[in-house]
């Protein structure tokens, strides 16, 4: 088929009957979940339901409109209003939310409510088999933990800030700076990545003694997913921050697999094994798996020993 045949097939389909397809086949369920959507707001002054301005935001996303203001002035015309009516079986939408009123909802609304749609979400997408291929040796299923910067602030935003130094190296004058950083877990199925867990890195209060860090909200993230997923074979993957003995413990009693980045200076003594193996590989150069590459053969060796530990 050529490009201008193509172009001429996309005129005459329906998007929005393709995406129902799709959401009704992996998340038949997905409207009801907004429905069950605890509503904050006082009901004496509510005009739309939960499931209304979460299934704009869930639109606003597959379209790739990349602000909320866009997402209002597209949305609001007679065939949208029409095909949500019909989606959530409403009988009176008579013209779609303000982008406003969106954010009010949101920033209102416990995290909670969002987490569990996702991990229904989730759970629909491994129950439905169609990411099998890419296990890890057929069984475990790569979950990546990271931390990012979400804000950053010259002043203290709240009680719950992190706060670092800048230190300038000609007056040697530090300059405080405040930020707020959250703890992602990703599940990894070839090119794709979904969200399976967050965690906010913050301080309980302004005077704690000992800051929050990456590593204590991986422990706090680490026992969320266990009681979630309670037999998913997982193996954690990481950069070379996680690899220290209390991440390693903690993956052995969760019956985990790791796979962690290399860095010079972290972890000394795997490090000295590590080279030595790779000596060994320089002494006896024959084949020891498939791989070519020797960097890769010394990694091989070392995930054959960590899925039998």
């Amino acid at each position: 088929m050529t490009r201008k045949e193509k172009r001429e097939q996309a005129k005459g389909k329906n998007y929005f009957f393709e995406f129902m397809k799709i959401q009704k086949h992996f998340f038949k369920d997905l409207t009801k979940m907004f429905k069950k959507v605890n509503d904050p707001r006082s009901q004496s002054y509510i005009t739309y339901d939960p499931e209304v301005l979460l299934f704009m935001i869930i639109l606003k996303n597959a379209t790739g409109l990349k602000s909320m203001r866009n997402m209002t002035d597209r949305f609001n015309k007679e065939e949208c209003i029409e095909n949500i009516k019909k989606v959530l079986n409403i009988e009176n939408l008579e013209e779609l939310p303000h982008y406003d009123t969106i954010n009010n909802f949101l920033s209102k609304l416990d995290i909670t409510e969002l987490e569990k749609i996702r991990i229904y979400m989730i759970k629909e997408l491994l129950k439905k088999r169609c990411f099998e291929d890419y296990r890890i040796e057929g069984k475990y299923w790569a979950i990546v933990f990271d931390g990012t910067g979400l804000f950053k602030f010259n002043e203290r935003h709240c009680e719950h800030c992190l706060k670092r130094e800048r230190k300038n190296e000609e007056t040697g004058e530090a300059t405080a700076y405040y930020m707020h950083h959250v703890l992602e877990a990703k599940l990894i199925v070839g090119e794709m990545v979904f969200s399976i867990g967050s965690e906010f890195i913050e301080n309980e209060s302004e005077d704690v003694s000992k800051q929050d860090c990456e590593i204590k909200a991986f422990y706090r993230l680490a026992e969320k997913i266990k009681g979630i997923f309670k037999r998913l074979p997982i193996c954690m993957q990481g950069d070379s921050l996680y690899a220290c003995e209390p991440v390693f413990k903690l993956c052995q009693k969760y019956k985990w697999k790791y796979l962690l980045r290399f860095k010079e200076g972290r972890i000394k003594t795997v490090a000295s094994e590590f080279y030595n193996i790779k000596k060994l590989e320089q002494d006896f150069p024959a084949p020891i798996s498939p791989v070519t590459n020797p960097n890769e053969r010394v990694l091989t060796m070392y995930w054959s020993r960590a899925t039998h530990c």
